[in-house]
């Protein structure tokens, strides 16, 4: 039995990941040398394949262990972003990002990931190496980031008014 009708169904594939952006104090984010399809040999975010049977949570927290060993759990959601990758059959690839934050564990290597490296965010935005895809998060993650000012203000100001009650 189909679960949707032919006339709805889409020629080509479209497939469903996620991507866990993992900041460290020193405000770089963690990138990997991707040891597999589709982005074999580029730097790109941690993540993978979300599967038929896990939620978006499950996924984050499956594919960061199996890819960095890191524990982590999601604590922002930054967005939807599309990557139309040219195989065999024509592919729409949807990645959801999250900042995430680390738990526990260790970073490993892995068949997945060969190498890994700890970038500022301008970094991974000027490199080559990086897919535009993973990109585009990197900037909606620096949006999101309160400046450096704005957020010593902010802490002043709490500060001030815990005094104050």
């Amino acid at each position: 039995m189909s679960v949707i009708s032919e006339k709805d169904a889409a020629r080509g594939r479209t497939l469903f990941s996620i991507a866990a952006v993992i900041e460290a104090k020193d405000s770089t984010i963690l990138l990997m040398r991707e040891g597999d399809l589709p982005y074999h040999n580029h730097w790109v975010i941690p993540g993978g394949y979300v599967k038929p049977d896990e939620t978006v949570e499950q996924a984050i927290a499956r594919e960061v262990k199996e890819e960095t060993g890191l524990e982590v759990i999601p604590k922002e959601f930054l967005g939807l972003y599309d990557d139309f990758l040219s195989e065999e059959e024509p592919t729409h690839h949807i990645i959801a990002a999250y900042k995430v934050m680390v738990i526990g564990g260790r970073i490993i290597f892995t068949r997945e990931a060969t190498k890994y490296a700890w970038r500022s965010p301008e970094e991974a935005i000027k490199s080559e190496d990086v897919p535009d895809v993973f990109k585009r998060m990197v900037k909606d993650f620096t949006k999101r980031k309160p400046s450096g000012l704005i957020s010593r203000v902010k802490k002043f100001l709490e500060a001030h008014f815990q005094r104050a009650k």
